[in-house]
């Protein structure tokens, strides 16, 4: 792949909104995952990370 150029996303996401109950708890979340990309998603408890 030349450089600069950007590989294919496997997962794009945009604008993912989630709520709990009535607390809107992700906001126009936003991402990419390239082939061959390992990715992690941290937190305190009840951040989260699981919705």
């Amino acid at each position: 792949m030349p450089e600069g150029t950007k590989p294919a996303s496997l997962l794009a996401v945009r604008e993912l909104n989630a709520w709990y109950g009535e607390s809107h708890i992700l906001h126009g979340v936003a991402f990419d995952v390239a082939a061959g990309e390992v990715v992690t998603l941290l937190g305190r408890n009840g951040a989260g990370k699981t919705t």
